[in-house]
């Protein structure tokens, strides 16, 4: 069943329970954002534009590159069709996707009346696993800062679903827990951006249908893989599963973690596309130090790999990334800083190409509100990493380090 046949049912039945009293078309069920850019970066050109930069800014070798553009465009429509089911509908545009306009989110959220310290919600559709702590905007948007951390932008890139997904959440006073389980569809190819480019920080995110164009393949990797990824793609019709439990106590501190495992039979193809088995955990904490001070820090190990196992597997990859991430509010106002550090190891041998990488980055952002529908964010990121890749494909130096400076008017309704 094509991805825009298995939505559309699931959002047809909605709206067809919905009682003849609620209104699914009303304007106080939009809502929507552009974001406008302007940036300066030296270094590399970025993965996006053919090259194998970090960041989704290109820069200009030894001077910087200036670029003003549109950021990114959302729409959401998000009705209430009955007291308990309400739906969440998100196009997107971000000008470097070639095929313009697509669906960001799909999905039906169920929340009955809690009758008790236990309750119950349902999600179904095409959505984000709960992984990202930074991403807490409307729309899965940061609105803290510019570029997430690498590990939310690959879950932005790699990691959207189209799931059926049930979470249960526990009060004890002043503590809760809470435990999330899913089976999903359509995310085949997670782990073919993390393989051919390493980690990277960028707000780009798949959208349905949507397609990422690689950088540039090795000499094996050129001739079975296409030059482009689909994220939201179904090859093998193998359901994967996510599972995820969370220990909140008295709201100012909260520790999770999160399994996922998309199940791939790595051979299986189409469209120059391949099933990959890509698996993951990740550990999530928030602390709130005081009212206005609050600590951030996600760490995620796993690994990926595709390719008949004769003579040897062709890729199989594991890859690490952490951060820390501090903000200190000023009224309506935020200044928040992170570190980032990532690193990926090669497990098959170089003669199917060496996917080894190792780095760092630092990230500070200033968060100015304006009005309730405007801010401003400036940011600075410095990031280094060392590829042997960028040498054998490009005969560039595989140590390389980018300094991008930005702003982001966001403009909301």
């Amino acid at each position: 069943m094509g991805l825009r046949t298995f939505l559309s049912i699931g959002l047809l039945l909605a709206a067809g329970s919905a009682s003849a009293g609620e209104s699914l078309v009303s304007p106080a069920d939009f809502s929507g954002m552009i974001d406008l850019r302007a940036s300066a970066a030296d270094g590399e050109r970025s993965w996006l534009e053919g090259g194998l930069g970090k960041t989704r800014v290109s820069g200009g070798g030894n001077h910087a590159a200036v670029h003003a553009r549109l950021g990114q465009s959302l729409l959401s429509w998000n009705p209430h069709l009955t007291w308990e089911l309400s739906a969440t509908v998100i196009g997107q545009y971000q000008p470097e996707h070639d095929r313009g306009p697509a669906l960001s989110q799909a999905f039906l959220t169920y929340k009955p009346t809690p009758h008790s310290d236990t309750r119950f919600s349902a999600r179904f559709g095409l959505l984000y696993p709960q992984i990202s702590l930074e991403h807490t905007g409307p729309a899965w948007t940061d609105p803290d800062m510019i570029t997430p951390s690498a590990i939310n932008s690959w879950v932005g890139e790699e990691v959207k679903v189209v799931a059926a997904e049930a979470t249960v959440r526990r009060a004890f006073g002043d503590q809760a827990i809470s435990a999330t389980i899913a089976v999903f569809g359509y995310n085949d190819t997670s782990g073919t951006l993390l393989t051919t480019r390493g980690w990277a920080l960028g707000d780009m995110t798949a959208g349905a249908p949507d397609r990422f164009n690689l950088p540039p393949l090795g000499p094996f990797m050129s001739q079975v893989q296409a030059p482009v990824t689909n994220p939201v793609f179904e090859i093998d019709h193998h359901a994967g599963g996510y599972g995820r439990l969370e220990w909140d106590i008295g709201g100012s501190f909260s520790v999770n973690a999160f399994v996922y495992d998309n199940n791939g039979n790595l051979t299986g193809f189409s469209d120059g596309q391949w099933a990959w088995r890509t698996r993951f955990v990740n550990m999530g904490a928030r602390l709130d130090i005081d009212s206005r001070t609050h600590l951030l820090a996600q760490a995620m190990s796993g690994d990926t790999r595709f390719g008949y196992a004769e003579p040897d597997i062709w890729v199989d990859t594991t890859f690490q990334a952490a951060y820390a991430l501090i903000r200190r509010d000023f009224g309506p106002d935020a200044l928040s800083a992170r570190l980032d550090l990532f690193q990926t190891r090669d497990h098959t041998g170089l003669e199917y190409g060496d996917t080894r990488e190792q780095g760092w980055a630092l990230t500070a952002d200033y968060r100015r509100r304006l009005s309730g529908h405007a801010s401003l964010l400036v940011e600075v990121l410095h990031v280094a990493s060392n590829r042997p890749a960028r040498l054998d494909i490009l005969g560039q130096a595989p140590r390389t380090g980018q300094t991008v400076a930005q702003a982001a008017l966001r403009l909301s309704f």
